[in-house]
């Protein structure tokens, strides 16, 4: 009998048995395994990591695409040379008409096989899936196996991260980690707009890079805005106590130590011109309002608002009318753009029109 408590996440992950289990495919095995993850906690965050890897390594192929990528995998076995007690159990009687459906989805065993062969082989492999904005890269450098999401404009996305913490990802946002935390920390890199939920772990401290800043966390929530391009950086802090440094790309910058520490209800704000950091109290749905669907314009010009209804919207505001500057306030809780763009030009006595998903201010 298996010695399923010292599994890996690689175990999990290759194992025929979980793998019916966690696609629905038999009832003995979803009832076993449902009972034998309610009777060992403890082995969760290893579980969640492993359902984090399969369900990026679903994708949906042809069947040319299909035939191809199975003998580019076949390549790389034969030159990996691994042990064929490791092979057989995966690739044996793997064809086309045994991919399995999940929620729409085409998924082959073989192909989790190939990612995990790779990284021991340590050279370069990425995986693309189109449609869900995953991508899986193993760097020769580290043999780490990182996860990259990005949600596209105008959508929101949750991602729950290998150590159980949460991340409410916004519009326009990239988030990239590691399918499973190892070493002395647990680190991140955003790249947009993310509420964390972080799980406490005194032993693994949890980092954000995010560029411009540096976040390093024990346990808290928090939210971090911190879009390319952008002359405003900031973090806001809900629970518990982080402490930002200022970063340039991935690098720290050590005479920005100790930077600075925020507690609940405080914000700091990053100007990428000066490279200062300014520390103050911030509004609630201002600064994470994004989450509920929540719209708030503080003092914006009709520029904030272009590129606000760019990233939440994906809708294209273009100024023809005669007032270039104007500033405008107004908050908003799950209402349509026309009905907020409809409010805007209310108060400065000006139209609209819209063409797809353009709008015109006259």
């Amino acid at each position: 009998m298996k010695d399923y408590l010292s599994y890996r996440v690689e175990d999990f992950v290759t194992d025929e048995s979980y793998l019916r289990y966690y696609y629905k495919e038999d009832g003995k095995d979803i009832l076993f395994w449902t009972l034998w993850i309610q009777r060992h906690p403890e082995k969760l965050d290893v579980i969640i990591s492993a359902n984090n890897y399969i369900d990026a390594l679903s994708i949906r192929l042809s069947e040319a695409e299909f035939q191809k990528e199975q003998q580019r995998f076949e390549h790389s076995l034969e030159q990996l040379s691994l042990d064929d007690e490791f092979l057989v159990p995966i690739t044996e009687g793997v064809s086309h008409q045994n991919i399995v459906q999940h929620t729409g989805k085409k998924v082959r065993v073989w192909r989790i096989a190939a990612g995990f062969a790779a990284v021991a082989a340590g050279m370069f492999y990425m995986f693309v899936f189109h449609g869900k904005g995953w991508d899986i890269v193993s760097t020769a450098s580290n043999k780490e196996v990182m996860i990259e999401k990005y949600v596209p404009k105008g959508e929101r996305a949750k991602i729950l991260l290998p150590d159980g913490s949460e991340v409410e990802l916004n519009s326009d946002s990239r988030l990239t980690y590691p399918a499973v935390f190892t070493g002395a920390s647990r680190d991140v890199k955003l790249s947009g707009e993310a509420f964390f939920r972080i799980k406490e772990n005194a032993r693994l401290p949890f980092h954000v890079n995010s560029g411009n800043l540096h976040i390093t966390v024990l346990g808290t929530s928090f939210n971090v805005q911190s879009y390319p391009g952008q002359k405003l950086a900031k973090v806001a802090v809900v629970t518990g106590k982080i402490k930002v440094t200022k970063a340039s790309g991935d690098t720290v910058l050590e005479s920005s130590a100790p930077g600075l520490e925020l507690h609940p209800s405080e914000l700091v704000v990053f100007n990428t011109s000066s490279r200062l950091l300014e520390k103050k109290t911030y509004d609630v749905d201002e600064e994470t309002g994004w989450r509920q669907g929540a719209v708030v314009f503080s003092d914006a010009s009709f520029a904030d608002i272009a590129d606000r209804f760019d990233k939440i919207y994906n809708i294209r505001l273009i100024n023809q009318s005669s007032k270039t500057e104007f500033s405008f306030n107004g908050a908003f809780s799950n209402t349509s753009p026309e009905e907020i763009i409809k409010s805007i030009c209310l108060s400065k006595q000006l139209s609209y029109t819209i063409n797809g998903n353009i709008i015109t201010i006259h």
